[in-house]
């Protein structure tokens, strides 16, 4: 499959519009094989919906799922004021 820049926008528009990831923190990333996501999110079920999501839409493009997870944690020291 050729990536052009209509299969870029519309992964960008599945990736913003689709309710059931609804995200506009990735971003796609030609690839000389496909695309790569690229870009963070709180967990790791929400990585593999998103991919799975693209994966389902665009079967016959590779896509690498480069999706960190956002390391969230309470402070360990308290701030004073």
């Amino acid at each position: 499959m050729i990536i052009d820049q209509h299969v870029e926008s519309e992964l960008h528009q599945l990736l913003i519009e689709d309710e059931r990831i609804a995200e506009q923190g990735i971003r796609v990333v030609r690839t000389e094989d496909g695309v790569s996501l690229v870009g963070e999110v709180e967990s790791a079920d929400r990585r593999d919906l998103i991919c799975q999501v693209i994966a389902e839409a665009f079967p016959e493009l590779p896509v690498h799922c480069n999706i960190g997870l956002t390391r969230v944690h309470e402070p360990q020291d308290v701030e004073e004021l």
